[in-house]
């Protein structure tokens, strides 16, 4: 499975578009470099004032290689944001991608769910995921769900803030058509989520916004 590094950054408002500006033209010179399947840049002004830059490598090899470039575009930033980044990856541990709609029409809006879990009932908590298939290709402008166990960034203040460990956890991304759609699948994101209490070792934290950037070389 591929591997996933996203990068959440605490965002001056008055600054955002000025940021996001400087931030293209970064990732744009990001491209060439070797081992990166896409990257997708969300503003989550639905929730709070930040940017969500999520980097897809081939293999963690390929992302470790890619980290001091990573880390000199976060430098490039830090003169539009109000905190430390926080930086969580890991592999892909379980994914569904709707059939016909992968890359070719990049999608417009992502939720980002934060959680911790419970390790001896992880394996139990993919095969439920599996086992929904069908329901989410019943969402009308669902585009893709995966599952990403993450570390990272554990010195981070937000872990001592409001979070207990920064151990065990991982961030689920589904991705929709655009903001209406993702509105719409609510009632039956609900039900997904009720099933996945049992996996879960405290409350979900929901971070979503619209696609401002991206690209993807997988076609």
């Amino acid at each position: 499975m591929n591997y996933i590094r996203h990068t959440i950054v605490p965002v001056d408002p008055g600054k955002k578009d000025e940021m996001l500006s400087h931030l293209s033209g970064q990732l744009d010179a990001f491209k060439s470099t070797q081992g990166l399947v896409g990257i997708r840049v969300v503003d989550a002004k639905e929730t709070e004032n930040r940017i969500i830059v999520t980097a897809v490598y081939e293999n963690k090899a390929a992302a470790d290689v890619a980290a001091t470039k990573a880390t000199a575009i976060r430098d490039g930033v830090a003169a539009f944001v109000t905190g430390p980044p926080l930086v969580r990856e890991g592999e892909i541990a379980w994914r569904y991608v709707v059939e016909g709609k992968e890359n070719f029409v990049l999608p417009g809006y992502a939720r980002y769910i934060a959680s911790g879990y419970e390790p001896s009932k992880f394996d139990a908590m993919i095969a439920y995921a599996e086992s929904q298939i069908d329901v989410y290709k019943s969402i009308e402008g669902f585009r893709r769900i995966f599952v990403v166990p993450v570390s990272g960034s554990e010195g981070h203040p937000l872990f001592q803030q409001s979070i207990p460990s920064p151990d065990n956890r991982m961030i689920v991304t589904a991705v929709y058509d655009n903001r209406e759609a993702a509105v719409a699948a609510s009632e039956k994101a609900n039900t997904f989520w009720a099933g996945m209490t049992e996996f879960l070792t405290d409350e979900p934290r929901i971070t979503e916004g619209d696609f401002v950037y991206g690209f993807s070389f997988r076609r």
